[in-house]
């Protein structure tokens, strides 16, 4: 009941606290998923420029540390971190994390070898036969992850990368990432050539929403977590979601010297 009293107390402030100096700093871990998060990219990506700013509107200032995904989650719920940018909304990980107001709306969608671009499908049980490739330690949606947890044709990889490399090879037959991060990499990292042994097909698999990751049992969660849901409030309130998602589109978030044209989406 203390908590509870106390949070709604700096809620009450908030107004004025954001107009102020920072009272309180958080170290959030955060992953090299572009254009989402990365340290390369302006604001250290979109997804990290709309959560700075919406801790911001509460008087938060934030240290961002990039590392790997499997070692942000580890040191989150270790306690070496107050929170962790960012995740999809999973079912299985609510044991252990909080999971924010949605930041954003994002499709996850698959990728194939070129050789299976008229590949149909309705159901996952359609694609089983096919060999999937994942990267390590992500769980994209709770439909999916059933999937590859009960499905032995799947072969892990460390990054995207690795796996959209996979793919052109031929190494893999078909890999699930978020839309705009496959396009990204692909246009990015890959030569003409090499984009062509790549397609995507149709269904998309799923929109999912993204959140910021508050690990659960910290003597701060829920204060963390109800001073981010109210910053994202404010930035809704105020239209800044939108605008972020159009400078998003626009390739305000990226690496100056690695561009990527945006108009051949």
């Amino acid at each position: 009941m203390r908590i509870v009293s106390t949070i709604i107390f700096l809620l009450a402030l908030v107004p004025s606290l954001s107009h102020g100096h920072a009272w309180l700093k958080l170290r959030i871990a955060t992953t090299e998923y572009a254009p989402y998060t990365s340290s390369d990219l302006q604001h250290d990506g979109y997804i990290n420029h709309i959560i700075t700013d919406a801790l911001l509107e509460t008087g938060v200032e934030v240290e961002y540390v990039a590392m790997p995904w499997e070692k942000a989650l580890e040191a989150t719920l270790a306690g070496e971190f107050d929170a962790l940018s960012y995740g999809n909304f999973i079912r299985s990980r609510e044991d252990e994390f909080f999971h924010s107001k949605p930041i954003s709306a994002e499709s996850l969608i698959f990728y194939v070898n070129s050789k299976y671009e008229n590949r149909q499908w309705s159901k996952l049980s359609d694609i089983a036969d096919l060999k999937m490739g994942i990267t390590e330690g992500y769980l994209y949606n709770d439909e999916l992850a059933s999937f590859v947890k009960n499905n032995k044709n799947v072969v892990k990889r460390t990054t995207d990368k690795e796996n959209l490399e996979a793919l052109v090879n031929g190494d893999i037959d078909i890999f699930p990432i978020d839309e705009l991060t496959g396009w990204y990499l692909l246009e990015r990292e890959f030569t003409d050539a090499e984009r062509d042994e790549v397609a995507r097909i149709t269904p998309f698999i799923s929109t999912v929403t993204t959140h910021l990751l508050v690990p659960k049992g910290k003597p701060d969660s829920q204060l963390i977590l109800s001073l981010f849901n109210k910053g994202i409030e404010e930035l809704t309130l105020e239209g800044k979601l939108t605008r972020f998602k159009r400078l998003l589109k626009e390739g305000y978030y990226q690496h100056p010297q690695k561009k990527v044209n945006y108009d051949r989406r």
